[in-house]
């Protein structure tokens, strides 16, 4: 009783998500709307970047949001809550690909060629975010537009949501080993396929 007085006194934009999540089951489901202020922005960016469409990622959002809304008392918090999230936009993506089997993706030379994101970041960045960004021409960014949904998902997660290896394996639902070798895998393709374009010039 004590528990739900303390976390009911606080001021709730300051709660983790886990005690807000906590707070919404037990006091106040209107507080959903906390929820929703702190992830639309993060979770369009990832759904529009997969999709391609903002109208369509804004559609597919509302429909997270339900379904999260719904299930959230089945939510265990012992999990990671943006993860939990997260796997929810993308099963909303993947089952909204699945329906209209599209294939083209947003061009990735409008997500990542612009001055501030191809800055070296401090020198303390991980080794595998500056090659990538190293990497990042615009040849490479037609590769990558060509690449499988497998492969651009996990490098929009990696790079762009800047989960880790951990958070990418729960929302998607493999092993952190299978998300390590995607990864490996999708940068080998990338190389590959940015020296055919060198060879072409």
């Amino acid at each position: 009783m004590a528990r739900k007085k303390r976390i009911g006194n606080k001021n709730r934009s300051s709660l983790s998500d886990n005690d807000l999540v906590q707070f919404i089951r037990e006091k106040d489901s209107q507080k959903y709307v906390e929820i929703i202020k702190r992830y639309q922005g993060k979770l369009l960016v990832y759904l529009y970047r997969l999709i391609g469409s903002r109208q369509d990622a804004e559609d597919i959002l509302q429909n997270v949001f339900i379904k999260a809304y719904k299930d959230l008392y089945k939510y265990d918090v012992k999990r990671k809550f943006s993860s939990w999230i997260y796997r929810i936009a993308h099963n909303e993506a993947v089952n909204y690909l699945k329906r209209k089997s599209l294939k083209k993706f947003i061009p990735w030379e409008n997500i990542i060629t612009t001055k501030d994101q191809l800055k070296m970041s401090h020198s303390s960045e991980r080794p595998d975010k500056i090659w990538f960004r190293k990497e990042t021409s615009q040849e490479v960014n037609r590769v990558l537009d060509k690449l499988p949904l497998k492969y651009k998902r996990v490098l929009i997660l990696r790079y762009y949501s800047r989960k880790s290896y951990k958070e990418i394996s729960k929302i998607l639902g493999k092993p952190v080993n299978t998300v390590g070798i995607l990864i490996h895998r999708a940068k080998k393709k990338i190389i590959c396929g940015d020296e055919k374009a060198n060879k072409k010039k």
